[in-house]
């Protein structure tokens, strides 16, 4: 009988071992395509990082209303606040990619969620700035109707559109943390988002009156639409980088991507050189910043020669062209030697497009007068090319209200000497500002970022790869954000159409922005399309969602710096 019991009791343990092993394989399966119903996953808890910063932000409206503009912190203070934050928070989630460690992963979620407080905080009390401000002009000539509250929410320019597109992407990832395998996304979609930021301090916050016809309550619904896909595109497009990693592709090849991204800029900033007909960097190596009026933010069409700047970025295309050529023979022979001279010309390359940076802002920040440049090759003085006098001098009769076809038939000594005669008398009202080309630096920060992650994703790329979820999940994850920004865009590109109708008279008009937010908007319809009905997945849809940004990305600063149409306020 006592047998029985025991060979019961040995056999009932056997079969529950076996039931707790094929419970655990059931889990891990599942847990590969469908997300885990953990209680902590899914409570109140794990959303705190999205509620808080909102709550906080609503709070600090109130608080900015209780004591006044005169003894409050102001918006631009709150984003660099902002800035710093995201910055901060990105580093402790790749440094707790590369050694785990629970604080690491805890400081950056939470300082995440503090750099999302501080952003949507600036834009609330941009917005009760900018109501403070009308209301004071309306005091000031005498009419007491109070303004229109819904009028001045800031979506006015490129700086409001930014603070929003920065809080979009941030919230977005704050709401992704609340899956703990996720948070590594932080370490490239809140560096993004910094970036975003580093463009608005360079585009500046003041304030701008916009045309009455575009006084409508749907310029808030269309614009915030519009940042907040812009900023669940963001997040796509950093899953999309992860999941290249994670699926194989090596960092080499990802260099020759950010290598030929870093040329392109270095080789367009800079302006124009009228005197070769080329772009200065590549051709005269020189680099050349806009010039504003002092006191105001009116930019002129006349650019300065800022010292060693062009020679350092031209210096650093040399060496990044060096390095694709050397990863190329590396992909191709797979020449060992490559590789390691690849990686170390790129890492010499990051440092003097660092330097550049520096020299950039350093040149731009030191005041020193502004004269015409000596005759011969000049690297070394701050002076603009008298070569852009006749350009100038059209300026200078556009000004005037000369018509075109009477600038037409003005020969192009008398534009020179109107040159002359007007900088002979305002050199001094000539000055440098870094708001003067904001779209410039950001990029060139933009590309020495790019350089800096394929450094850190070729050290101990195995274990990078290995510390990632599996290549399922995020693309899985890839494929919601994507069909989230489908469909903000569509709305986006809804909204407008009754906003241009309202303003305009119309509701479509093949407008620059407009063209390119519906091209981008097709390219995610196309992404899901080729998803859905011919079971595209994996790394082509990763190249699939890197394009599709980069096309929001175009929309979002190309067409207001380089396309004129309605937009090009904004």
């Amino acid at each position: 009988m006592k047998t029985g019991l025991r060979n019961s009791s040995t056999s009932f343990k056997a079969n529950l071992t076996r039931i707790e092993i094929i419970s655990e394989d059931l889990r891990n399966t599942a847990d590969i395509g469908t997300p885990r119903l953990e209680s902590p996953g899914w409570s109140l808890r794990g959303y705190l990082p999205t509620i808080l910063p909102i709550v906080g932000a609503l709070l600090m409206v109130l608080l900015r209303i209780q004591l006044g503009g005169a003894r409050f912190i102001d918006d631009g203070a709150l984003m660099m606040l902002a800035l710093a934050c995201y910055l901060t928070a990105a580093t402790f989630l790749l440094t707790n990619l590369y050694a785990p460690f629970s604080w690491a992963e805890r400081l950056g979620l939470w300082l995440g969620c503090a750099g999302v407080f501080f952003n949507l905080s600036s834009w609330c009390v941009r917005w009760v700035a900018a109501y403070d401000r009308e209301l004071e002009i309306l005091v000031r000539n005498g009419h007491g109707e109070m303004p229109w509250l819904w009028r001045y929410i800031p979506f006015a320019n490129l700086y409001d559109l930014s603070l929003a597109f920065a809080f979009g992407a941030g919230i977005t990832t704050m709401f992704i943390f609340n899956r703990r395998s996720y948070r590594f996304i932080g370490a490239v979609s809140l560096t993004m988002a910094a970036l975003i930021l580093v463009l608005a301090r360079f585009i500046g916050n003041e304030f701008i009156n916009l045309p009455p016809v575009l006084d409508s309550y749907w310029r808030p619904i269309h614009v915030g639409i519009a940042s907040l896909s812009y900023g669940v595109a963001l997040v796509c497009f950093a899953v999309a980088v992860i999941y290249l990693l994670k699926d194989g592709v090596k960092p080499e090849a990802m260099a020759i991507w950010a290598g030929l991204f870093a040329i392109a800029v270095i080789g367009t900033v800079g302006g124009w050189n009228a005197s070769v007909g080329g772009w200065n960097v590549f051709t005269a190596a020189t680099y050349s910043s806009s010039t504003i009026l002092r006191g105001t933010r009116m930019n002129l069409p006349l650019r300065v020669d800022i010292p060693y700047v062009g020679l350092l970025l031209l210096l650093a295309g040399l060496m990044l062209a060096g390095v694709i050529a050397l990863f190329l023979v590396y992909l191709k022979k797979q020449s060992e030697a490559a590789r390691v001279w690849g990686h170390r010309l790129l890492r010499v390359s990051l440092v003097v497009q660092a330097l550049a940076i520096v020299t950039l802002v350093s040149g731009v920040k030191t005041e020193t007068p502004l004269v015409p440049c000596p005759a011969g090759v000049n690297f070394t003085q701050k002076c603009y090319d008298t070569a852009q006098y006749e350009r100038f001098g059209i300026f200078l009769a556009e000004q005037d209200q000369i018509s075109p076809e009477r600038i037409k038939a003005i020969p192009p000594e008398r534009f020179v000497a109107a040159s002359q005669e007007w900088l002979g008398g305002n050199s001094e009202r000539l000055a440098l500002s870094l708001n003067a080309n904001p779209v410039e630096l950001a990029a060139l920060i933009t590309a020495f970022a790019a350089t800096l992650f394929v450094i850190i994703f070729s050290f101990r790329t195995e274990h990078l790869r290995s510390m990632l979820p599996s290549a399922e999940r995020l693309d899985s994850l890839m494929y919601k954000t994507a069909g989230v920004a489908f469909a903000g865009l569509a709305m986006l590109l809804i909204t407008g159409a009754i906003w241009a109708n309202e303003s305009w008279g119309r509701y479509w008009g093949w407008d620059s922005k407009e063209t390119g937010a519906f091209v981008a908007w097709l390219t995610y319809g196309g992404f899901l399309h080729a998803r859905i009905a011919r079971g595209l997945s994996g790394r082509r849809s990763a190249y699939f969602a890197v394009v599709a940004f980069l096309l929001v990305i175009f929309t979002y600063l190309g067409v207001s710096y380089l396309l004129p149409g309605l937009h090009s306020y904004a």
